[in-house]
């Protein structure tokens, strides 16, 4: 079984081409120069190095998972001391001291979006003008250890 995927060569000082409609009119920062399809075997051999690499990977995922969940029952608990509601979005203190000296505050900040939904409902013109299907593309290595 085979696999095809794009590989696209990025050039930095040409000039954009256009490609596709949606970026019509688009300066783009990057130049596309060349968009070749590439066939690609299933299963290939690799090092012993990359196994190691592999399994290393895994192993620091695994502690990345131990610490954020380590970091959320942090913040949990310390969101009590600073009498925190999120339902409400307000807490009773703003600033922890211990000894006179202040060493914690509490920031409640916004963070700026649009929401998408409303705009395909109440502008879908300019909802699809603006639209990208393909907004985040990426890659992930998925180990096959257990």
């Amino acid at each position: 079984m085979t696999c095809v995927i794009l590989v696209i060569v990025v050039s930095w000082s040409q000039p954009a081409k256009k490609v596709g409609v949606q970026n019509e009119g688009v300066e783009m920062t990057k130049a596309v120069k060349a968009v070749e399809a590439v066939e690609l075997d299933e299963v290939t051999k690799a090092t012993r190095v990359t196994l190691e690499q592999v399994k290393e990977l895994v192993e620091v995922r695994a502690e990345i998972t131990a610490l954020e969940k380590r970091k959320e029952a942090l913040t949990e608990e310390i969101e009590k001391a600073f009498g925190v509601n999120k339902e409400t979005k307000v807490s009773r203190f703003s600033t922890l001291k211990h000894n006179g000296i202040e060493f914690a505050r509490y920031d409640w900040r916004a963070r700026k979006g649009i929401d998408e939904k409303m705009l395909a409902e109440k502008f879908p013109e300019a909802y699809e003008a603006c639209f990208k299907a393909d907004k985040t593309i990426y890659g992930v290595i998925i180990s096959l250890f257990k």
